[in-house]
């Protein structure tokens, strides 16, 4: 069996559209994909609904540190809130490391999250480290 046989199969993020459906891939590219699909996608807390509708639960508690003090506390709250995202919602993906830092683009101040993971297919033979960029 290959790589993609192991982890799966499905739709790649961002959606395009391909000659005849949504573009879909498998192996490390597929979870990359779920990856920065549940971290992009606002969960249900205890003051906002989740953003989608039949599963409000799905997503992460990244969209909560919108517009707040671009702090040390903040960048704590953004690594918890993705170690627990992932562990909850991609079982497929074992954290290594999350790490945020804050950074000037464009003449804005950013929060940019780095993740680094190791995908572990249902064989349990775990592949080499992957990092991924979250947009901030």
């Amino acid at each position: 069996m290959s790589a993609p046989d192991l982890i799966g199969y499905g739709l790649l993020r961002p959606f395009q559209r391909g000659a005849r459906d949504f573009v879909a891939g498998g192996g490390a590219e597929a979870v990359k994909s779920a990856v920065g699909q549940i971290l992009g996608t606002l969960g249900a807390s205890a003051t906002t609904q989740g953003e989608i509708p039949w599963r409000t639960e799905l997503g992460s508690l990244l969209h909560l540190l919108r517009h707040q003090k671009n702090d040390a506390a903040l960048q704590e709250l953004a690594r918890v809130y993705v170690t627990d995202a992932l562990q909850r919602w991609e079982p497929r993906v074992r954290v290594t490391g999350v790490k945020v830092t804050r950074e000037r683009q464009e003449g804005k101040d950013v929060l940019t999250i780095r993740v680094r993971y190791s995908i572990t297919p249902a064989s349990g033979h775990a592949l080499p480290d992957v990092q991924q960029d979250v947009v901030g």
